[in-house]
């Protein structure tokens, strides 16, 4: 049986959860595919990396202050887990990244996009950001072209910065950097849709 986990926020079609130790058999379905972490340093994970990355995750649940707020993306209709995503914080607690990855499948279905959305309201609303930023690999279109539809703008462009791991193969990459303030973010919401939960 699964435990039970808290519903931190919803959007139309999605919710998201804490995760729980039960989840390391969905998480291993997107890290331990290369289709679906190719653009991430683990590219692809062991299913004994996805456990020590629940254990993880766990922890930082009752960290205090708490910095990260990784959570598992799950569809409505069907209560099943699709991906995750999270805002992990800096050390002042004023700014945070974005993350994601969705599984196999449920990818060009609009649920990123929707579940960062849902995001940028958690971290500018509910936790008081500052900033939240995304980065990516300048190859990854999909994960960018995310970033600017929920209203994120390009800060900068990071040519060959990193060496690092792209679909198994090491090499020096290139990244995208993305950024929103929450006086922008405020700017951008109908009058008086303040509400962490988007209900007014």
């Amino acid at each position: 049986m699964r435990s039970v986990s808290p519903v931190i926020f919803e959007t139309e079609r999605l919710y998201a959860r804490e995760f729980v130790k039960e989840d390391a058999a969905d998480v291993f379905e997107y890290a331990g595919s290369v289709e679906s972490s190719g653009f991430m340093e683990f590219s692809p994970e062991s299913f004994e990396g996805c456990e020590r990355f629940i254990e993880g995750r766990l922890a930082s649940q009752i960290a205090s202050p708490r910095t990260y707020y990784d959570l598992a993306l799950c569809l409505k209709d069907e209560d099943k887990m699709i991906g995750a995503m999270g805002i992990y914080l800096s050390d002042d607690l004023k700014q945070g990244e974005l993350g994601y990855i969705l599984k196999d499948g449920y990818r060009r279905m609009g649920y990123a996009t929707e579940a960062a959305k849902g995001f940028l309201r958690f971290g500018f609303l509910g936790l008081g950001l500052h900033r939240i930023t995304a980065k990516c690999d300048d190859m990854n279109a999909a994960s960018y072209r995310v970033m600017e539809k929920i209203g994120m703008r390009r800060e900068g462009y990071f040519i060959k910065a990193e060496y690092r791991r792209t679909f198994g193969k090491p090499g020096w990459r290139s990244s995208y950097l993305y950024a929103m303030l929450q006086k922008e973010y405020l700017m951008s919401l109908p009058d008086g849709d303040y509400s962490p939960s988007g209900d007014g």
